[in-house]
């Protein structure tokens, strides 16, 4: 005698309202993930209305890009990486008005952790707060910090290694711990073959600019966003300008030192042999020298880009090479 075996309750609803029952599930977690962003837009919308009327009034504005952690926490519930995507958006928005405008980004940095405490494999986030937290807005520490905290959660991941490696070289003077992240990256198993050049720069302590335009390079290849793409574009031209006013300068010195005077113009660098050609001016101007102090300019008025206190950046600003009093 076989023993029927009960079928299970959801095997007896028609199909029909099974499938209502399904959508119906569906369209509520849609329904309140719309409605947290709804909320998290109101109030972004209400703090930035708030800070505009006591900014006009002449009070400091709020930080009105990032609300506070502990609202992000409630106001998520369960739902932190739609939050995240949305304050992701704002913190776009915000770095792009502010690239077009004055260039000034007090909340950056506080808006780049806000999204990646709400999501911490946001990949995307450490890559672009590790380039233009150091790079563009002059912010070191968080930028290192944030690459810090991406490595934490994303151990695996090459590339963040990578630029934490190349920030702790070139901002900090700190060549074992970027010895030990770019070993790390490269033992990745996805790792570039790049890499490894770059590591046997470090580990020689070469000084030229080489290392960093490759690196900016890397950079360039790895974002979409227009306003970063531009910034990158840029600091690499500040780069090049400031390996030529370098060449030009060690030029002129050794031009004195032959001649016993600086130079009459900055072509007699080519017709005594010093050069064998006048560089390029990356930004579209000339180089000069000014004949009544003998100093170089460019005529776009611009000198070398200064960029904190490392004494890397400091020497390939100055154009100096490997090993002299740097280690």
């Amino acid at each position: 005698m076989e023993l029927s075996t009960p079928k299970p309750a959801w095997m007896e609803v028609p199909a029909a309202k099974l499938r209502f029952v399904v959508w119906r599930r569906w369209a509520a977690g849609v329904a309140r993930v719309a409605v947290i962003v709804a909320a998290v837009w109101g109030v972004l919308l209400a703090r930035e209305r708030l800070a505009l009327e006591r900014s006009a009034l002449g009070e400091p504005p709020e930080l009105i890009y990032a609300p506070p952690g502990q609202f992000l926490q409630v106001i998520s519930l369960g739902y932190r990486h739609a939050l995240a995507d949305v304050l992701w958006f704002r913190t776009i928005n915000y770095f792009g008005r502010h690239y077009r405008k004055d260039r000034v980004y007090p909340w950056l940095a506080e808006m780049c952790e806000r999204v990646t405490d709400l999501d911490p494999a946001a990949v995307h986030v450490y890559r672009f707060g590790g380039v233009i937290l150091p790079w563009e807005a002059n912010e070191i520490d968080a930028g290192i910090s944030l690459l810090e905290k991406g490595v934490r959660n994303l151990p695996h991941s090459w590339e963040l290694r990578y630029i934490l490696g190349f920030s702790y070289y070139f901002f900090r003077d700190d060549l074992q711990s970027a010895s030990r992240e770019l070993r790390a990256a490269l033992a990745l198993p996805d790792a570039p073959g790049f890499l490894a050049g770059l590591l046997a720069v470090i580990d020689a302590a070469h000084r030229g600019p080489e290392a960093a335009m490759e690196f900016l390079r890397a950079a360039l290849a790895t974002t979409t966003v227009p306003e970063v793409r531009e910034t990158i574009h840029e600091q690499l031209r500040e780069l090049e300008f400031a390996r030529a006013w370098g060449e030009l300068q060690r030029a002129i010195e050794q031009y004195q030192q032959v001649f016993g005077q600086p130079p009459p113009s900055i072509h007699a660098l080519v017709t005594s042999g010093v050069l064998t050609q006048i560089p390029t001016d990356p930004f579209g101007g000339r180089f000069e020298i000014d004949p009544a102090s003998g100093a170089l300019r460019s005529t776009t008025g611009r000198s070398p880009k200064k960029l904190g206190s490392s004494k890397i950046r400091e020497a390939i600003l100055k154009g100096t090479k490997s090993g002299e009093g740097q280690r």
